[in-house]
């Protein structure tokens, strides 16, 4: 049996990618790339498109529903999983490519069990996390000193729940925010944070989008690949 590398490709600027990343996908037998449904597409992909188009590679698009149907989801990480395990018959190599940093809310992480039931070799390549990218990109300390960070999915929390978070918590990256816009706005305006926080959408790419105002950020429809970084300056004072 074959090798897996899952890779993380960054948020979304191809020259974030670790020189490992590039040499993997330079020299893969197979790419495998998540889609939200069948035909929609890879971002993942399209960050190293470039790079691979001189390459050797078989791109193989793999099904990944954006829902939380628990039994429906396994039973699609083990599909995937067997899927990947056919590619690799033959000590051939594979990339399963993800978004950011493959131990950070990704698509991969949830098939690895699966995959290394197959018996095959499973090695994980880092990569940049969005929050990571953003922050630096603002010149922005994600944490300094004895700050705390916290970093957690919108989801479906309620504007109280957001809220009490941003209370405890020195600074605080909010993933998926498109998930509860409502309930996020509501929670930075109610918390008196409307000066302390940064949106940025589809970050390193030719579409990305930075937004520091409230007002813009009210009237914004947030698209999924976003990341908000909400610091709380009394909470550091106090």
């Amino acid at each position: 049996m074959g090798t897996l590398y899952g890779i993380g490709v960054g948020p979304g600027d191809p020259e974030l990618l670790t020189m490992k990343a590039h040499r993997i996908l330079r020299q893969a037998d197979v790419i495998f790339c998540p889609e939200k449904e069948e035909g929609a597409g890879s971002f993942a992909f399209d960050i190293i498109e470039e790079l691979v188009k001189e390459a050797k590679a078989e791109i193989v698009n793999l099904v990944y529903p954006m829902h939380y149907h628990g039994e429906k989801l396994q039973t699609m990480w083990e599909m995937n999983a067997g899927v990947i395990a056919e590619y690799l018959e033959g000590e051939r190599t594979g990339a399963f490519i993800t978004l950011g940093d493959p131990a950070v809310y990704s698509t991969f992480m949830y098939t690895l069990p699966y995959i290394e039931r197959r018996g095959v070799t499973v090695e994980v390549v880092p990569g940049i996390p969005s929050f990571c990218a953003v922050a630096d990109s603002m010149k922005m300390p994600l944490a300094a000193w004895s700050e705390d960070l916290l970093v957690m999915p919108v989801g479906r929390k309620g504007g109280g729940d957001l809220g009490e978070i941003l209370r405890q918590h020195d600074n605080v990256v909010f993933m998926k925010p498109s998930a509860n816009q409502e309930a996020l706005v509501r929670a930075i305006r109610e918390n008196g944070l409307e000066d302390s926080f940064v949106l940025v959408t589809k970050s390193g790419t030719g579409e990305e989008r930075l937004i520091t105002d409230f007002g813009e950020l009210e009237q914004y429809d947030i698209p999924y690949l976003s990341t908000v970084i909400v610091k709380n300056p009394r909470k550091r004072r106090g």
